[in-house]
């Protein structure tokens, strides 16, 4: 079993690290603990197999139409998805300023929506290829 590291989550669970650690030494456990475990989801993030390619997610009897409208409602679906996040970013952004506990709850509820529109996104990824008028998978 092969394992890589996406070097993106490394770099942010050492930096949640480091805020663990200085916020440990300020003389705040709860906010270390909290660091410290985002650290630890960043390092398990950063050293997790990639699951490979997938089945396709729709039958292959489906049609050129079909498909074209399940495309469709995942483009809209992740555009929605992707709104929300923004969105919830800039809460969170703006709650961190004024009341710091509730910008983490922002962030979890931005943290979902970023997921499921990537989920979104790999569902569509699946879907088969529309060539003329026959439908082959990607």
């Amino acid at each position: 079993m092969r394992t890589t590291v996406t070097w993106r989550y490394a770099l942010l669970g050492v930096g949640f690290l480091v805020l663990a650690g200085v916020r440990a030494a300020q003389g705040a456990p709860v906010w270390a603990a909290v660091f410290a475990l985002a650290a630890a989801a960043n390092v398990w993030l950063a050293l997790r197999d990639d699951r490979g390619p997938r089945a396709p997610a729709t039958p292959v009897a489906a049609t050129a139409d079909e498909v074209a409208r399940e495309l469709a409602r995942c483009r809209t679906a992740q555009r929605q998805w992707r709104v929300l996040g923004v969105a919830g970013l800039l809460l969170a952004g703006g709650l961190l300023l004024v009341e710091p506990p509730l910008a983490v709850i922002a962030a979890a509820a931005t943290l979902v929506a970023v997921f499921r529109a990537r989920r979104v996104r790999t569902y569509a990824e699946g879907l088969p290829v529309r060539l003329g008028d026959e439908v082959t998978h990607a």
